[in-house]
């Protein structure tokens, strides 16, 4: 570990090397330039390398920091999940430092990083000649209390990467027009791009560990949205470089998976980066409903995501790049029996402003239609699907003895594996997919994003009663996703950033039923009126049973309590006239009915500068928008 003076660069202040860049910092912008001058000649500068340790739980709080540049993780021991991650311009250290007590947690550094140091001799002769900077640094330390607050409430959305590296995964190396069209993307993104011939450009002969070098990337970290380290396809040392430099590592892959063993590279980036700080991304000459072995590749290199890029056109790196800013447009898609089809209107009418969503993630029979988005099928292909899983194939008119279930099980799977495929796996899907479904044996929320696609679908529309749950291989049992959560907009959210677009049929708040309770007949009235047509007009409007158990389930469910955010755009399309969840021969009315429903809804949102569906219509350009209509026409006739 170096401690040392900040040293001088060329141009800059011998003080503080980064020269203006401390007006950024919140902490000193209430300080003059002589002010922020004496603070810094106060402190000194401490080089870490990623995975040192800065801060031991338990020690003696001597010290004060603040991050020059770089990342940090705060945790406890004994405590599998970080508490906090600190950047440039943040304290750390700062509570045991000012109530004088040890260290509350241990900090690391997760990154290449500097901080600058401040004792407590150093502090004490400042508070004394200068005390303005004693009250920035309280005025630090409460920003810092009400950020800790606001980790309080419910929704966990997933970390934003502000440093990505590319390296090659495996033994095959991604064709150089990937390359190409990557850099283009993340250039029409405002990323930064960073390589080997520009560093050496940069600073000749320098090192790589430089100071110099560590605050010129550090800089451009700091002013960009996102910076993107191209590590080469070898074990460089600048390969190991560029990955401890990044927030998250993207392994570009080609071919089937090679041998478990890993390469040099793969091995480094899996001991500095886990799992949920890694991508793959597998390189495919043509765009396809589904591919194979996805699995193999990620049980060689578990990673928290991975991506499908075809070479024939911009669209799914354009996908991979938004992904990377924190943009990506995500599809929520809630449940609610026959009105399934409702999701596949608004989709096709959103699909014809040349939206193209990137993820999936779906309940009940709302990962039915999002596990056909995920496979890159067009509407009318979901609608014929829909019309053979629950008209032609008659699955949920199949009563059994009432042992396991209400209605008898085969003919559903049997429909839902013919069409998805028998042995297509989520993973192989061409865009990212979950399904959520409801786990009785952990009694949880079961989010699926592996194995076969038709049983993930399967298990998350088990409605309790009418069908047997779904067991696993493992022994869990599972059943719908409604139980715990019909609009999985939360799992969206820790999933990745960017904006959402929501479906759900939650009920209003109030809905009043015309029904003389005395008239509702009993089995016998109801088995003869059931059997003389002109009878059976006469019957009580009331819900049926399916429905009434639908509405049960969903009951403890609050609608107007989603946890959205600004960029969350809910809809919530309006049921035809007398139509009941259950009224799958139906389907072709509920979705033409919202798709012509979703253009009006789409135009006048539009007008109004709603900020979600701006955020969503912006996610694609007009040149995008061409290719994605001619991608959508090429895919009708290619094979999966």
């Amino acid at each position: 570990m170096q401690s040392n003076r900040v040293p001088p660069t060329e141009g800059t202040s011998a003080t503080f090397a980064w020269g203006n860049a401390s007006e950024d910092f919140a902490l000193f912008r209430t300080l003059s330039a002589e002010q922020r001058l004496i603070a810094f000649a106060a402190m000194t500068r401490r080089d870490l390398v990623r995975g040192q340790l800065l801060v031991e739980q338990g020690g003696a709080s001597d010290a004060l920091f603040l991050v020059l540049h770089g990342a940090l993780t705060v945790y406890r021991t004994n405590h599998a999940e970080p508490i906090a991650e600190l950047r440039a311009g943040e304290l750390v250290g700062e509570i045991g430092f000012f109530a004088n007590i040890p260290r509350t947690a241990n900090v690391i550094a997760i990154r290449d990083s500097s901080v600058l140091v401040l004792t407590r001799a150093a502090y004490a002769k400042l508070a004394q000649e200068t005390p303005e900077i004693v009250e920035a640094l309280l005025a630090a330390l409460a920003r810092r209390f009400a950020t800790e607050t606001a980790r309080l409430l419910p929704v966990r959305a997933s970390p934003r990467a502000r440093t990505v590296a590319l390296i090659s995964g495996g033994h095959e190396a991604a064709p150089p027009a990937f390359e190409q069209c990557l850099r283009q993307s993340l250039a029409d993104a405002g990323a930064e791009i960073v390589d080997l011939a520009r560093l050496q450009a940069m600073f000749p002969g320098r090192a790589l560990d430089a100071s110099e070098v560590a605050d010129w990337l550090n800089r451009i970290e700091y002013d960009a949205p996102l910076v993107a380290y191209f590590g080469g396809p070898d074990a460089s040392d600048w390969a190991r470089k560029a990955i401890r430099q990044a927030d998250l590592v993207v392994l570009v892959c080609r071919g089937a998976a090679p041998p478990p063993a890993l390469t040099e590279i793969e091995s480094f980036a899996c001991t500095v980066h886990p799992a949920s700080a890694r991508r793959l991304v597998r390189v495919h000459d043509h765009r396809r409903h589904e591919v194979s072995g996805t699995a193999a590749w990620l049980s060689r290199v578990p990673c928290h995501m991975h991506h499908h890029v075809a070479l024939e056109d911009m669209i799914d790196v354009d996908s991979l790049v938004r992904f990377l800013c924190g943009r990506a447009v995500g599809f929520v898609a809630g449940g609610g029996g026959s009105l399934g089809t409702a999701h596949v209107g608004i989709y096709k009418a959103f699909r014809e402003r040349g939206v193209m969503f990137d993820i999936f993630v779906g309940t009940s029979v709302g990962s039915a239609m999002a596990a056909g988005f995920a496979k890159n099928y067009d509407a009318e292909h979901l609608e014929r699907g829909t019309h053979e899983i629950f008209v032609s194939s008659r699955s949920f008119r199949r009563p059994t003895w009432p042992r396991y279930a209400l209605l008898d099980h085969k003919a559903f799977d049997a429909a839902l594996a013919d069409q998805y495929g028998h042995h297509c796996r989520i993973e192989d899907c061409w865009r990212p997919f979950a399904a959520v479904a409801t786990n009785l044996s952990t009694h949880s929320l079961e989010l699926i994003r592996t194995g076969l696609l038709w049983q993930a679908v399967r298990a998350s529309s088990a409605i309790p009663g009418l069908l047997p749950p779904f067991y696993t291989r493992d022994g869990l049992m599972l059943v719908d996703g409604c139980l715990v959560d019909n609009v999985p907009l939360a799992q969206m959210h820790q999933m990745k950033s960017g904006p959402n677009l929501v479906v759900h049929f939650g009920e209003p708040a109030t809905e009043m039923f015309d029904v003389d309770y005395a008239a509702l007949p009993g089995r016998f009235e109801l088995l003869a009126s059931l059997l003389t047509p002109f009878r059976r007009k006469s019957l009580p409007a009331a819900p049926s049973a399916v429905n009434v158990l639908w509405r049960s389930l969903v009951a403890h469910q609050r609608y107007d309590t989603l946890p959205t955010t600004p960029l969350d755009m809910v809809m919530r399309p309006p049921t035809p006239e007398g139509i009941d969840v259950t009224d799958f021969d139906r389907h072709q009315e509920i979705f033409e009915s919202s798709y012509q429903w979703a253009h009006e809804t789409i135009a006048a949102l539009e007008a109004t500068q709603h900020p979600a569906i701006a955020a969503i219509l912006a996610s694609i350009s007009g040149a995008d928008h061409a290719a994605t209509m001619a991608a959508s026409a090429s895919d009708k006739a290619r094979a999966v």
